[in-house]
């Protein structure tokens, strides 16, 4: 059984994945205090890490190429450095 992946499926799939993460760290701004808590950047580095990991095996097959794959992992990790930004700055005032 043979099934073909379009690049639209590939990229709606990881950019879910990233949604996920993305809400993920973003809730935890409310619940936890991220700029002492070591455990979130462990938690952010984790999902990140897998992330990449989805991204690479996109390039790998062919769906992606790999300045796309980078360019969703900097996105991804930029989007949290300006979450956790937010929280630093809303536990300064």
């Amino acid at each position: 059984m043979k099934q073909a992946v379009s690049k639209k499926d590939a990229l709606a799939i990881l950019q879910e994945s990233a949604d996920s993460i993305r809400q993920l760290i973003g809730n935890q701004k409310y619940a936890l205090c991220l700029t002492d808590c070591p455990a979130f950047d462990d938690v952010a580095d984790t999902r990140i890490y897998g992330f990449s990991c989805q991204v690479q095996f996109a390039v790998s097959c062919g769906l992606l190429t790999n300045d796309e794959g980078e360019q969703m992992v900097t996105t991804l990790e930029n989007d949290l450095e300006m979450i956790k930004q937010e929280a630093v700055d809303r536990s300064a005032q």
